[in-house]
């Protein structure tokens, strides 16, 4: 797990959301951390606009993790990378 994404995330969780620090762990599920499934839409869209990726409401719901959350970040992350660097070495040719 990448700890930008999941340090970003934190920082989401206590400064939009209030949820305290001490609830606030990787292996936590968005429910632990008393956020509904409105919260997990909003997170959802600062997810969208802090990193430039698309998460649906099943990976970012009541029963994910933050774990779970910021790998599928990281995943996404990476992925737009890899095509970024590929289309870009194949406009070089």
């Amino acid at each position: 797990m990448a700890g930008t994404v999941y340090d970003a995330l934190v920082g989401i969780l206590d400064e939009t959301f209030q949820v305290e620090p001490e609830m606030i762990r990787a292996d936590a599920t968005l429910a632990d951390m008393d956020l509904d499934s409105l919260a997990a839409a909003e997170l959802a869209a600062i997810v969208q606009d802090r990193f430039g990726v698309k998460v649906t409401g099943q990976e970012v719901g009541k029963g994910s993790t933050l774990r779970d959350v910021a790998a599928v970040i990281d995943g996404r992350i990476d992925g737009r990378t890899d095509a970024h660097e590929a289309s870009a070495a194949a406009a070089c040719q």
